[in-house]
């Protein structure tokens, strides 16, 4: 029997230590699969706080992946 394994990590970083209002923040969040297998199904959410207004965001799937091109508000 062969059993499917994944190896699924996030990471979210703003690369900043502070910021000063009304300036633009950017984040990025970073999705992966170690494997050895694929996954089917898996979704990324990132709900926004409600300090921030205005926010848009954008995605570059790679690798089998995909995801809308852009959005705004929280990301799904």
């Amino acid at each position: 029997v062969i059993t499917p394994t994944s190896d699924l990590s996030i990471t979210k970083t703003d690369g900043v230590t502070t910021v000063v209002q009304g300036q633009t923040l950017t984040y990025t969040i970073v999705a992966s699969n170690a494997g050895p297998s694929a996954v089917t199904g898996a979704t990324v959410t990132d709900v926004l706080p409600a300090q921030l207004s205005g926010a848009t965001w954008t995605c570059a799937a790679s690798a089998g992946a995909s995801c809308a091109t852009s959005g705004s508000g929280n990301l799904n």
